[in-house]
């Protein structure tokens, strides 16, 4: 079964003061389907080259929201909720399917229509944070660490220092009551096909991961949190 890992991006608005609650949380799922917890096993993600994903963690700084009304290349209207860094980590609880959202960040941000959001894939230095998973990451010199198992068994870890802006552009509102933004991330292509794998133990592969890990994020909205983009008919 193909899966995607979740991260939902849950804006929840405060009613006064014109302000909301911007929170970030993470979990992992199928967009085919909602699957129920009870009498799940737990279970590593299966890419398409047959390769496990069993862990993942990746460093994420500078979320931004762009307000519709901003002109071109005009940054006073863009609303930074977290200037982190902070790690979203995902074992194997959260890669099966069945984990809980996880809750990563939240910051208050003026209630309004907003037309981009955009944040940082990072690696970080030892002295930007003393919270524990980004040191972790520091001492790895990494922005992404991925764990798991190749299609013969034997345990690899991808360490990655890649650094990539990641954009996304379309139009939302956070106003009262609460609504929900969805961003996706992709895992099936990351290390190739079952005709042709793409061995993370390989370093001669390296590049080639890298970009299909960046292109593998996707954000849409997600009000009622199932997994699909509310505007695409569930397709």
């Amino acid at each position: 079964m193909k899966r995607i890992l979740l991260f939902s991006l849950i804006l929840a608005a405060a009613a006064c003061g014109g302000g909301a609650q911007l929170s970030l949380s993470a979990r992992a799922g199928t967009t085919a389907s909602t699957q129920s917890a009870a009498g799940a096993t737990q279970q590593a993600l299966t890419v398409n080259s047959g390769i496990t994903v069993d862990h993942l963690r990746i460093v994420v700084r500078e979320v931004e929201l762009e307000r519709a009304s901003a002109q071109p290349d005009d940054t006073r209207d863009a609303q930074e909720f977290e200037a982190g860094p902070f790690v979203i980590d995902l074992g194997a609880d959260a890669l099966s399917g069945t984990g809980a959202v996880k809750a990563q960040v939240s910051a208050a941000v003026p209630a309004g229509t907003y037309r981009e959001l955009k944040f940082k894939i990072h690696k970080p230095g030892s002295s930007e944070s003393s919270d524990a998973g980004v040191q972790a990451m520091a001492g790895q010199n990494a922005s992404i660490v991925v764990e798991g198992k190749l299609g013969n068994g034997q345990p690899y870890t991808f360490i990655s220092a890649v650094e990539a802006e990641q954009k996304f552009e379309g139009s939302f509102t956070v106003g009262s009551g609460s609504s929900n933004l969805t961003l996706n991330i992709d895992p099936s292509g990351w290390f190739g096909t079952a005709a042709a794998p793409l061995d993370p133990s390989n370093a001669s592969n390296r590049s080639q991961i890298e970009g299909n890990i960046q292109v593998s994020f996707r954000v849409f909205e997600d009000d009622d949190r199932d997994g699909h983009d509310d505007g695409a008919g569930h397709r």
